[in-house]
């Protein structure tokens, strides 16, 4: 295998070009090429119950790939063509994937997080235009089919619906045709492509929702082309071998479990090991990892940073030998502490990268050969290019030194092909081809990216810039923290200040007063040392396990405006209303519960040097 370990050795790879690397143009026919390697190999190994580890559905790579072929038959058979879209609400389970490579072969996939609000799933499905609705049928820990119904009074261009796999026992939903997945799939070929497509590396094979942490997910509109880069370049940067055993419990929603963990199995003749049908949300898989690991002899594991802490807190049931080779983690920042538990109990680094679903998956790792450095996401895969910029009010670029902050661009055959709603393009796909990422990171002299923090992330305090980022490292290192969050909080005298939010070790008790002092000895910088401390039970995740800020930003402006109003003597006296805008910020609205001009006053005056937008009103008015 080619030794990528550094900038120069990724230099002299990238001499030949992409196109002469002998990559495929679809991921179906990237997808058979694996096939090849060992068609009787098992490519898909499916744990539906963690009580369970005998109850194992085993399919080969010459199965899943005659089960796509009949899905794209199936689709073709419905008139699916060219860019007519099938949306899918998936899980990890075996049948929702045929028809995810299966869609992609006759049309465009456009694979949903089922546990979205029906309205908001019926909006999604209206924009991408879909007349297809896959669903997976549900079980005991993906109740996906009571929403269908719902769904489809909101999505009015839907005129058929497949159930795929799962249980049968949910009602067939009226007024659409009906289908059943695995009945329907064996009345189509699966040998051949009845019309196979022309698909080039730049046609779009799915649309992802993303960045739906505040209002409507935006469209991503991601290519074959890209999808197949993203698995490629990880798995070259990493040096993964052929028939690896990879643990696939992130989402199949999202880039990050399409892309970097199944596919990625799928091209190289490897086993993907599906735990649960909601992968690590489903009940036993973080207790069972180890015993998963052991009984199918996993070689490799794409973790989530919040998983990664999860593991370290049970140090007693990891075996003393056992078969991981490679551990990487993604879709954000991965704790310093955590890391260094994790390898002094495994023995094994975690390797940190990096990628969006603008980027399709992964697009920068750490490669093999590079020892991991927590903190480091690594070096950009063959043919991507990164710059570190700061931009002027003008919207002008200049870019940054060596080891100075600054927003990270990207450019990279996996990036997309813009967002469906061309408007939200501005700002992110730029002129000349770059990425705008709105992350904020660094580059040393090697060439190796450190990412800092979102730029909404960070917390200014008259004037002062905080970055959330080390402070979190410090809470982390309590022993006693299970999990750390920081952000701003409205103040009228600083603009705002950092307040942490954390969530305790299970079974331990956490003195507030003693954590403050802990930071105090860790924060040198007085001004990012936080105000406050507020224990929770849990932090607020998306289902790729980032731990949603935006939502505790709110619950942050909600306590300091509680907090002001009291003060003033308005205590029972008015409702907070909070609204996240995204890239707008936060609405509050104040309802007082008396029309009473001077509890008007009082409020005004508490409020007046709150800089977070308000609006104050009676119930009358």
């Amino acid at each position: 295998m080619q030794d990528l370990s550094s900038r120069a050795k990724i230099e002299e790879y990238e001499r030949t070009p992409l196109s002469e690397r002998g990559l495929p143009t679809s991921v179906y026919d990237y997808i058979r090429n694996g096939a090849t390697i060992d068609p009787d190999a098992i490519a898909f190994t499916y744990l539906p119950d963690m009580n369970d580890l005998d109850d194992v559905e085993h399919i080969t790579h010459r199965q899943v790939l005659h089960r796509i072929t009949q899905a794209a038959n199936l689709f073709h058979s419905l008139d699916v063509r060219g860019e007519d879209v099938v949306s899918i609400l998936t899980a990890n389970t075996p049948e929702p994937q045929f028809a995810l490579w299966g869609a992609q072969t006759a049309g465009i996939a456009n694979p949903l997080n089922w546990m979205l609000e029906p309205e908001l799933l019926g909006e999604l499905i209206t924009a991408a235009g879909s007349t297809i609705l896959v669903s997976f049928g549900g079980d005991a820990t993906t109740d996906v089919w009571p929403k269908i119904e719902a769904i489809l009074a909101q999505a009015p261009t839907v005129d058929t619906v497949i159930r795929a796999g799962g249980s049968r026992s949910g009602p067939v939903p009226g007024g659409v045709r009906f289908l059943e997945l695995v009945d329907e799939l064996d009345q189509h070929p699966g040998d051949a492509l009845i019309e196979p497509r022309n698909i080039q590396w730049d046609t779009v094979g799915a649309i992802f929702g993303t960045g739906g942490t505040t209002g409507t997910p935006k469209l991503a509109r991601v290519t074959h082309g890209g999808q197949i880069y993203s698995s490629w370049g990880m798995a070259v940067s990493h040096q993964v071998p052929v028939g690896s055993v990879r643990f696939c419990a992130s989402p199949t929603f999202h880039v990050h479990g399409i892309a970097v963990t199944q596919l990625t199995g799928l091209a190289l003749g490897g086993t993907d090991i599906f735990p649960t049908s909601s992968g690590w949300r489903g009940p036993g898989v973080v207790d069972n990892f180890w015993p998963i690991v052991q009984r199918f002899s996993v070689t490799s594991v794409p973790l989530l940073p919040t998983i990664a802490n999860r593991l370290v807190q049970r140090p007693d049931t990891v075996p003393a030998n056992h078969t991981l080779d490679r551990v990487t983690s993604g879709s954000a920042p991965l704790s310093m502490e955590v890391a260094d538990r994790f390898r002094a109990l495994t023995g094994v680094s975690i390797a940190e990268g990096y990628g969006l679903t603008e980027t399709s998956g992964a697009v920068v790792g750490c490669p093999r050969g590079v020892e991991p450095r927590p903190g480091i996401i690594g070096i950009p895969a063959p043919y991507t290019a990164a710059r570190i910029v700061q931009q002027n009010p003008d919207g002008e670029h200049h870019e940054c030194a060596t080891d100075e902050p600054g927003i990270l661009l990207l450019r990279s055959p996996g990036v997309f092909a813009g967002y469906l709603d061309a408007r939200q393009n501005d700002g992110v796909v730029l002129d000349d081809g770059w990425l705008n990422t709105g992350d904020l990171a660094s580059i040393d002299a090697d060439g190796f990216l450190r990412i800092t923090g979102r730029a909404k992330d960070l917390i200014i305090r008259g004037g002062h810039n905080i970055d959330p980022a080390p402070v979190e490292e410090a809470l982390f290192e309590h022993p006693r923290v299970a999990e750390a969050s920081v952000v701003g909080m409205p103040d009228p005298d600083a603009g705002e200040v950092p307040v942490a939010y954390v969530v305790v070790v299970e079974g331990a008790h956490l003195d507030v007063d003693e954590l403050a002092s802990h930071m105090r000895e860790r924060v040198r910088e007085r001004a990012a040392q936080p105000k406050q401390f507020f224990v929770l039970d849990e932090l607020p995740k998306s289902p790729v396990g980032k731990i949603l800020k935006n939502q505790l930003r709110v619950d942050a402006v909600e306590r300091a405006f509680t907090r002001l109003l009291d003060e003033a003597g308005l205590r029972s006296r008015y409702e907070l209303h909070s609204q996240d805008q995204g890239a707008a910020g936060i609405d509050v609205v104040v309802r007082l519960l008396a029309d009473d001009p001077a509890l008007l006053d009082r409020a005004q005056a508490a409020l007046s040097s709150v800089t977070v937008r308000h609006r104050i009103h009676s119930t009358t008015r």
